[in-house]
């Protein structure tokens, strides 16, 4: 694999080369995709469609119910025959294709699209831009470098994926370059107010139910500057919601006066569950993550802890307090 090449010119350039030059194109946005993840791919498929690629977004789970309405017939459960190029699109490694790895690897070549600080070389070609604040701003540069019009789907799909992995821009990653980016796409035919609806305004009563639940079972520790809160599979059946809808708990239990880092615990399986971490100030989560096998950004992070609950419990603790400890 190539070494990535972080923010360069020629990286992006031979990555518009390769992408002109094919026919067939898969996206693969990361699983348990996010607005950052899927708003980044559909603009990307958007403008590559118009240049006449026949381009798909690789799935194999359902689209969170906040995100559905991105997809206007881009996202595919499945493919027919083997694609000229695979792309993963906000990924930092090949585990957040996981079981797509087969198709992303079995076209002829393979590039990434990604803004994660901690990034595995895992593609042909990986263009990285640590210092932007979502995937969405790189994928807009490149859109611009393909020389595809920027439509306003495209720009509203740009702005969800900037709005979403900046915390509806209070997240320190949300800098000027950010703004100015945001100030764009206006230009473009932004209209921010329906996608702000659809993102935050437009919770399911089960959702809400989600998040009481996590709440009941939160834990505190570190002097109140941690938490964790949990849901099994069995509790989010009972509450009447889903997996996808557990995505707001995190942000809740982040939003706990004197809480610096907050860690939610999802149940994927049989004794297996998704750790998600964000932090206020100074907390480095990315890390915590990375020791844990997983990854992500200094202020929001995640990993799968193969354990019973009160043993993930246990390591997520020792793994905050030593990273409070420092």
């Amino acid at each position: 694999m190539a070494k990535c090449e972080r923010k360069s010119a020629a990286c992006l350039d031979r990555i518009k080369k390769t992408l002109t030059e094919a026919d067939s194109i898969l996206l693969f946005p990361h699983i348990h995709m996010d607005g950052d993840a899927l708003g980044s791919s559909v603009a990307l498929c958007i403008a590559l469609r118009q240049l006449g690629k026949n381009c798909s977004i690789l799935v194999n789970e359902d689209i969170p119910e906040y995100l559905a309405f991105l997809d206007n017939g881009y996202c595919v459960r499945e493919t027919a025959g083997t694609a000229h190029v695979s792309m993963a699109v906000d990924c930092g490694d090949a585990s957040r294709v996981e079981d797509r790895k087969e198709a992303f690897y079995g076209a002829e070549k393979t590039l990434c699209i990604d803004h994660h600080l901690l990034h595995a070389d895992f593609a042909e070609e990986c263009y990285v831009d640590p210092d932007a604040a979502a995937t969405g701003i790189p994928v807009f540069h490149l859109i611009r470098k393909l020389g595809a019009a920027i439509t306003p789907e495209i720009a509203d799909a740009l702005y969800v994926a900037i709005l979403t992995d900046t915390g509806s821009f209070r997240y320190s990653n949300a800098d000027r370059t950010t703004h100015l980016l945001v100030a764009e796409l206006y230009d473009y035919g932004l209209n921010h107010v329906p996608l702000c609806n659809a993102v935050y305004d437009n919770i399911p009563l089960s959702q809400l139910r989600l998040e009481a639940g996590a709440l009941e079972s939160m834990q505190l520790f570190a002097d109140g500057k941690a938490c964790i809160g949990h849901l099994t599979l069995e509790e989010i059946q009972k509450l009447g919601g889903t997996p996808d809808q557990t995505e707001t708990v995190i942000d809740r239990l982040r939003s706990i006066q004197g809480v610096e880092v907050a860690v939610f615990l999802r149940e994927k399986g049989v004794d297996t569950y998704k750790a998600s971490f964000r932090s206020k100030s100074y907390a480095d989560v990315g890390s915590i993550a990375h020791r844990l096998g997983g990854g992500g950004h200094r202020k929001a992070a995640g990993c799968t802890i193969a354990a019973p609950l009160e043993e993930a419990i246990r390591i997520v603790r020792e793994a905050v307090l030593r990273e409070l400890a420092q």
